[in-house]
């Protein structure tokens, strides 16, 4: 059994190891990066919320983190659905489908447009979720990046 609790700063130094798994996952290089400031700073200045799946030992299963934003065309709110991980211990066992769920909650409590992600090409296992879940892969609109180089 999964408990999913909106996380707060003191719940933070557990999330945050699973944030560097998923930092893990995707290859991110974290040399001079400090994955629990970034957190502190999100939950600071309310720029994200952060749901999280714990045990009935308290064991902290996966995260999901959400970031607001705003659609002028249907002129309401909508979130970014970015991360979302689950630890490779209890994959399968129904921490993603909880935690997906735990943000169509928050879409609706907030009466929000819809939820926005994106996940690698190759990650067939998300895609699946998320395709089980009601997301639609967009078809009719191209995304574009521009990567900013820093010094």
């Amino acid at each position: 059994m999964f408990t999913i609790n909106r996380a707060d700063m003191s719940d933070l130094d557990e999330i945050v190891k699973l944030y560097e798994k998923y930092l893990d996952f995707y290859e991110v290089d974290r040399t001079g990066k400090n994955p629990l400031a970034y957190l502190q700073e999100r939950l600071k200045n309310d720029e994200s919320i952060i749901y999280f799946a714990t045990t009935d030992d308290n064991e902290f299963a996966g995260f999901t983190q959400l970031y607001p934003l705003y659609c002028s065309l249907e002129m309401k709110r909508t979130w970014l659905l970015y991360d979302l991980f689950v630890d490779e211990k209890f994959r399968k066992e129904g921490v993603g489908q909880l935690l997906l769920e735990r943000a169509d909650q928050l879409a609706q409590e907030t009466d929000s447009a819809f939820i926005m992600l994106s996940t690698a090409t190759d990650n067939v296992k998300a895609q699946h979720l998320y395709e089980k879940n009601g997301y639609e892969k967009d078809v009719d609109f191209y995304t574009y990046l521009k990567h900013l180089k820093h010094d």
